[in-house]
């Protein structure tokens, strides 16, 4: 049976010490603008990202590598909102678009984490700074996340938070083990925009490559990582990917570990296809495979490390 829980933890850095009790959750304003990296351990990836952030207008933009990509969330734009991505294929500057629908519109996306539902759990100091720690921890089957944010914010609770630093842990109950994690570090937290920063550039935009199922995440890469849900749009793609290579696992188990990679596989394939460069990379037959598995096929024997203990 499938579960659904929640929770959360935040972590809130204050200059100076406050009263716990009647604390309020932080609050990050309906308008920023905010510099972030991406780090994925796992993938050894870092990828730096730009946020231009305006609910009020029903708009967002997302710039990744220095603005190598960027997107363009316009929630006002058509009849339900429409994504501009404008991004180099080959090293060729091209814009895709996707349209929002009456059940799914386009909304400005957040580069923060939706802390409705997070509760104070306790002061602690967070690189030499005194923090409040908020928690939140999100469950469905057997995946278990846990969120860190790690936040400034002036005196006064009406004053807008300044994000630090994001972290997701992933533990699965039927594994026994923590197998995935990503963190996201902000910096140049500033609560304006400037109107004219989410205009898109006048091209002739198509609509996304196949497949279909990709389309949401191509077009918005940054959801999955701020979002407080433990089933993600990479876990949504695992089952096409199954479908299209006849996967048939042993046991559930199995099926939780080849999972587990693919996803981590998902990561590597679209944050590389954002650096621009001279190649692409993509889903193939081997994306559910370990390392291990795959130098073994290229006839790689791994080196054992000597013992030095006898």
């Amino acid at each position: 049976m499938w579960l659904l829980l929640a929770g959360f933890v935040l972590l809130v850095c204050a200059a100076d010490a406050t009263p716990v009790g009647g604390r309020t959750v932080p609050d990050f304003g309906k308008m920023y603008h905010v510099k972030g990296e991406l780090s994925l351990p796992h993938s050894e990836i870092k990828e730096p990202f730009e946020v231009w952030y305006d609910l009020e207008g029903n708009r967002s933009r997302i710039d990744y590598r220095n603005g190598t990509v960027r997107t363009f969330l316009i929630g006002d734009d058509l009849d339900h909102g429409t994504i501009y991505k404008i991004t180099p294929v080959l090293r060729i500057i091209k814009c895709f678009q996707l349209k929002g629908t009456k059940e799914d519109p386009i909304r400005p996306q957040a580069a923060l984490p939706d802390l409705q539902g997070s509760e104070f759990e306790k002061m602690e100091n967070h690189t030499g700074v005194l923090c409040e720690v908020w928690k939140k921890v999100t469950q469905v089957g057997h995946k278990q996340n846990t969120y860190r944010l790690w936040v400034t914010r002036p005196e006064g609770n009406d004053s807008p938070a300044t994000p630090h630093r994001f972290e997701m842990e992933g533990f699965n109950t039927l594994l026994e083990s923590y197998n995935d994690k990503y963190t996201i570090d902000y910096s140049d937290f500033s609560p304006h925009t400037e109107s004219d920063i989410f205009i898109p550039p006048e091209m002739t935009c198509g609509e996304f490559p196949d497949p279909v199922e990709e389309h949401q995440i191509l077009a918005n890469p940054i959801q999955d990582y701020v979002s407080t849900s433990p089933v993600s749009h990479a876990h949504r793609l695992f089952g096409p990917f199954k479908e299209k290579f006849n996967r048939q696992y042993k046991s559930e188990k199995e099926h939780e570990e080849r999972e587990n990679i693919f996803v981590h596989t998902q990561r590597f394939v679209h944050s590389t296809n954002r650096a621009g460069l001279s190649f692409s990379v993509g889903i193939n037959n081997f994306a559910d495979w370990t390392k291990a598995e795959k130098a073994r096929m290229r006839g790689v024997i791994p080196v054992r490390k000597k013992d030095n203990t006898k």
